[in-house]
């Protein structure tokens, strides 16, 4: 499994130390995540990365993203940065 940043949305969460991240899986499904805001990187205009841990299986990019019950799901490999 590799760290690497997810293109996201961004937004303020419930409390000052989380964000909502917001994203497209590899299917068009939207999904949205608390996160918390360290593992966040603002570029600005709602537009952000979100720190994860990423690995393949059967041909699938998941990602474990780093909320509180590390939430697995399936992503679109060209949202993964390096």
């Amino acid at each position: 499994m590799s760290e690497t940043w997810l293109v996201c949305e961004i937004g303020d969460g419930m409390f000052s130390d989380e964000m909502v991240v917001v994203f497209d899986t590899d299917k068009g499904e939207v999904v949205s995540f608390f996160v918390p805001r360290s593992s966040v990187e603002d570029l600005g205009e709602a537009k952000g990365r979100v720190r994860v841990r990423v690995f393949e299986d059967g041909g699938q990019t998941w990602a474990v993203l780093p909320n509180e019950v590390q939430s697995i799901v399936p992503v679109n490999p060209e949202h993964v940065a390096a």
